[in-house]
């Protein structure tokens, strides 16, 4: 019987790192469950004893070394380590930067927490173009969204710079809502549909048209749906063409075709699920919906 192919060999370690981070990611959120309007502890804490929580940041770097003893090349190992350095602090510069504008009073929380929604997706895909060509580039590429997932867990703690900023009412608890689903969204999509039409629309529609809707509504909101009291027809509009636009800039600066009656139609199907779906979060409704009409394309 013949030896698997080394392209084999790597196309399995590389699944199973995927895994090994995703269980990774599961584990230091297993002492919270989710709740009706955010997650709530699963234990009361025993005062006097501090919660202890798995070390995952140490973790995550060790699941990362099969990974890395197994790239085809060194000059690919190098080239995708630094578009991952890169991508992370970019992340993180993007994020300060409007947390501390909104702490200094510049401009209003609520503002600088839809424009970071606007931009970490499609900035973190606009890194994906430099990319190697290696099967195990994937999974260099989610420790971005994995290592923000960890940052999103240690920010639910306390009080902080970050919690004030991307949480609704400032509570911290509110952090492992709707930013954990959309950085989730940004993990998934890395390792399972890396550098691809659906996960470029799936993550525009939801960083670009439900950030738009939101900030547009706000300002120019005062027609509401007749079905829907809480969204306007200004933020459908606003987020109709906001995805659009971005789906077809990303699609372009990936290379891939950029149809617009399609791209257009898609972000029209997926205004009406954040208008109509009013019980599912719609960071999982909006890219869903998104990467599935996606499909469509040629």
């Amino acid at each position: 019987m013949q030896a698997a192919s080394p392209s084999l060999r790597a196309c399995a370690v590389g699944t199973m790192a995927c895994i090994h981070l995703l269980a990774l990611a599961a584990a230091a959120t297993a002492r919270r469950v989710p709740a009706r309007g955010g997650f709530v502890a699963a234990a009361p804490r025993v005062r006097g004893k501090p919660l202890l929580r798995p070390r995952t940041t140490k973790a995550v770097a060790l699941a990362a070394i099969p990974t890395i003893a197994l790239y085809e090349s060194t000059s690919q190992l190098i080239n995708d380590a630094g578009c991952t350095a890169g991508a992370a602090a970019g992340a993180v510069a993007w994020i300060k930067i409007w947390t501390t504008l909104a702490e200094k009073g510049v401009i209003d929380a609520k503002l600088a927490r839809k424009i970071v929604h606007c931009g970490s997706g499609p900035l973190y895909l606009l890194v994906w173009r430099f990319y190697s060509d290696a099967a195990l580039a994937p999974v260099i590429a989610a420790l971005v969204p994995a290592l923000n997932v960890i940052k999103l867990q240690k920010a639910s703690q306390d009080d902080n710079e970050l919690s004030r900023a991307i949480s609704r009412s400032g509570d911290p608890s509110e952090v492992l809502g709707g930013p954990y689903v959309y950085t989730w969204v940004l993990l998934l999509a890395a390792l399972v549909a890396f550098r691809t039409p659906y996960a470029v629309v799936a993550v525009a529609q939801m960083a670009v048209g439900d950030g738009l809707a939101d900030i547009i509504g706000r300002r120019f909101g005062s027609k509401k749906w007749f079905c829907n009291p809480d969204k306007s027809y200004a933020g459908s509009l606003a987020f109709v063409l906001g995805a659009t636009v971005a789906s077809m800039g990303l699609l372009r600066w990936l290379g891939f075709p950029a149809p617009l009656a399609p791209l257009f139609t898609i972000s029209c199907a997926c205004a009406l699920v954040e208008v109509l779906l009013t019980d599912v979060d719609d960071n999982v409704s909006v890219p869903l919906v998104g990467g599935l009409l996606a499909l469509t394309l040629r």
